[in-house]
């Protein structure tokens, strides 16, 4: 208990009742339960003079620690450290702590099951599981506050918020001879299409009603008007002024639509041109990727298979597990770019970008299942206010965002995501070469194709108009 006061047998005086207090000191060093004084009746007493601190400090007692040292950046192995050192956030919490409520601590390098713990057929396994069969006082690790852990242990306070973050593999830029149709989508092309086609009917209707007919045919027509479009001028002017006006906002439209082409254009040849990216959880299931994860008794498996968002269901549905510590096929499936990659999100990130490198990839913004990160200590314990009290003054003096950072940087490098930011985007200006530059010379070939079939057409029916003239003659 966190308050506990013990009471001597009172006094049978009426008119003054005395009772002996004794505080028992858990970590003292003395074997006597100090004395803390005499109570009576006829004078006030504090709240604290009665129920003192009974842990002002851990008097140097040493806390076993149920951890694993696998959890960048909260607890790992020293970068570069050869006796295999201990490091990480949560030991910069620990040895800020220890000087001012004088204590000691061992750690496991990791659990006995190699879980992490998860309540699994009626028992703890993992981490939690040590700290549950009381062997280990509390555990320092990655752990998120959750409705079945805290009834059976008890959790700090929080000291930061994540979640399990998300990588996939970059989409890989657009066949650089698709350029020349880029700058308008889809929906733009078929619009113009239509608009000029109406065009075309509307200046073949007006050339008909003239007494003198300024194009004639409907091919000579479609060829003038074409010319606006490809920023050509017009061979020659109509003679009626309603033709001109109509002419004249012709081309004033296919000179605005010439630039915007020619702008986007410059933009397209010169970089690459990426797929839309998936950007949150929604899209990822919507997609036909898959989802890996390594399993080592986390609960984020179960919870999305077993979850009533739609979004998470179908995620878990699609979600492959691997024995730990095998991340090497998750990360070759991430190269494949046939499946996303599920991990805390720090660790995620420091595994692909650091550990293995996979620089043409991205972590989605959205975390499943964000929430805040604690220790988790024995049920009851009664000193646990202490670190909680220690927590909340690392947190208000803004040292652990600090260390997440450093810690962070040690792996990643400084100003690592600026960095992911920029190479997101594609800024640097390249040379062109004939790769950029073949999809106009496919439609050059297209349209000469096409002319030469055109120029066929007309031979085959003058052909056959000779022949017709010679069977009537």
């Amino acid at each position: 208990m966190e308050k506990l006061t013990l009471s001597s047998s009172s006094s049978s005086l009426e008119e003054d009742v005395r009772v002996g207090l004794y505080v028992p000191f858990p970590f003292s060093r003395r074997d006597l339960v100090p004395r803390v004084g005499v109570w009576r009746s006829n004078t006030s007493s504090t709240l604290d003079e009665v129920f003192p601190d009974r842990f002002p400090s851990f008097e140097g007692h040493e806390f076993s620690l149920g951890t694993w040292l696998d959890d960048y950046p909260y607890l790992h192995y020293k970068l570069d450290s050869a006796t295999g050192e201990a490091d990480g956030i949560a030991f910069e919490m620990m040895d800020a702590m220890a000087p001012w409520l004088d204590y000691t601590y061992t750690y496991t390098n990791e659990s006995y099951d190699f879980n992490w713990g998860d309540f699994v057929n009626g028992s703890w396994n993992g981490m939690l599981g040590m700290v549950h069969s009381m062997d280990y006082d509390f555990t320092v690790n990655y752990f998120m506050i959750t409705g079945e852990r805290s009834v059976a242990f008890d959790a700090s306070t929080t000291y930061w918020m994540e979640g399990f973050g998300l990588a996939l593999l970059t989409p890989r830029p657009l066949a650089k001879w698709r350029n020349a149709y880029y700058p308008f989508t889809p929906e733009v092309w078929g619009v113009l299409a239509g608009i000029l086609v109406l065009a075309v009917f509307l200046m073949y209707w007006q050339d008909r009603l003239q007494p003198e007919p300024f194009m004639r045919t409907f091919h000579a027509t479609w060829a003038n008007l074409a010319c606006a479009m490809v920023s050509q001028s017009v061979p020659r002017l109509p003679k009626s002024l309603w033709q001109r006006v109509f002419v004249g906002a012709w081309l004033l439209y296919g000179f605005i639509l010439v630039i915007a082409y020619t702008a986007n254009l410059i933009a397209f040849l010169t970089i690459p041109v990426f797929p839309q990216r998936i950007e949150t959880v929604e899209q990822l299931a919507k997609s036909d990727k898959r989802v890996s994860m390594c399993d080592y008794g986390e609960f984020v498996p179960g919870a999305l298979r077993s979850s009533k968002d739609p979004y998470y269901r179908a995620i878990g549905n699609r979600l492959d597990l691997f024995r730990y510590p095998d991340y090497d096929t998750p990360t070759y499936l991430l190269r494949k770019g046939t499946h996303a990659f599920i991990e805390s999100y720090l660790f995620n990130m420091i595994l692909i970008f650091a550990d293995y490198e996979v620089k043409d990839s991205y972590m989605l913004k959205e975390q499943v299942y964000p929430g805040h990160l604690c220790w988790y200590f024995k049920k009851n314990t009664p000193w646990k206010h202490k670190f909680d009290l220690g927590l909340r003054r690392l947190v208000e003096a803004g040292l652990v965002p600090r260390w997440i950072k450093l810690k962070t940087e040690d792996f990643m490098g400084r100003d690592f995501e600026r960095r992911q930011i920029l190479a997101a985007k594609e800024t640097r200006l390249t040379a062109l070469t004939l790769e950029h530059l073949q999809g106009v010379f496919l439609i050059y070939l297209f349209i000469n194709a096409f002319a030469v079939f055109v120029f066929f057409l007309e031979v085959l029916s003058i052909q056959m108009g000779v022949v017709s003239s010679v069977f009537v003659g």
